[in-house]
């Protein structure tokens, strides 16, 4: 996984960039999810907890429709934006974020289960273990009817080119292979792949109901 400083540097220094990539606003696939109905308007008490959040983005969208939502990531600096960005919108008390490591067995300020847990874009970035502690904290924070929404690039290592400036390949093959999330999640939760992205995007996103 890229060390914590390079995150601290492109949140820092990088806005352009993440604009055009990884931080331009809630996942599409979860704003269809909540606008459809899936996933159920929030009644008293619900609670969405996203692992990786960056700046927020996810946190705030559910926020703003009454979750209590909760975000973690590992820069600082990225929770420092998405704290003022919570306090600007005035949603502060139903956002909320902590600074965190989400392959630590446990997080500080994380407590208890929650009724839906995101993972965004952020599993491919992790290698071995790491994944499989990824894994572990997602089963440690959900119950029997949570949620669990995984977007990740998805692709066998075997086709991707050698090296890339622009995605992932086998020199970097920040990737999740076809068949891994059942690996990761298939003992506690029921799978649905969701239609988009589009298999030929070499992107996925899955719907998974804890067991």
């Amino acid at each position: 996984m890229p060390g914590r400083w390079a995150y601290n540097l492109l949140y820092r220094v990088g806005a352009a960039r993440l604009q055009r990539g990884w931080d331009k606003g809630p996942g599409p696939e979860l704003v269809e999810l909540v606008e459809s109905g899936r996933i159920p308007p929030p009644a008293n008490g619900r609670r969405a907890l996203d692992l990786g959040c960056g700046t927020g983005a996810n946190v705030l969208f559910l926020a703003e429709r009454g979750w209590s939502a909760l975000g973690v990531d590992f820069s600082s600096v990225a929770i420092s934006r998405a704290r003022r960005e919570a306090a600007a919108r005035g949603i502060g008390e139903r956002a909320s974020f902590v600074v965190g490591d989400v392959t630590a067995p446990q997080l500080p300020g994380v407590d208890g289960t929650f009724d839906l847990v995101i993972v965004y874009n952020t599993l491919q970035d992790l290698l071995g273990e790491q994944r499989r502690a990824l894994a572990s904290l997602v089963r440690a924070h959900t119950d029997p009817g949570s949620l669990f929404l995984l977007w990740c690039y998805y692709q066998p290592v075997s086709e991707l080119p050698s090296f890339s400036f622009n995605g992932p390949s086998r020199r970097f093959p920040f990737v999740v292979e076809p068949g891994e999330e059942n690996t990761l999640f298939g003992d506690a939760f029921s799978i649905e792949r969701l239609p988009s992205p589009r298999p030929e995007s070499a992107k996925a996103c899955f719907l998974m109901t804890r067991r």
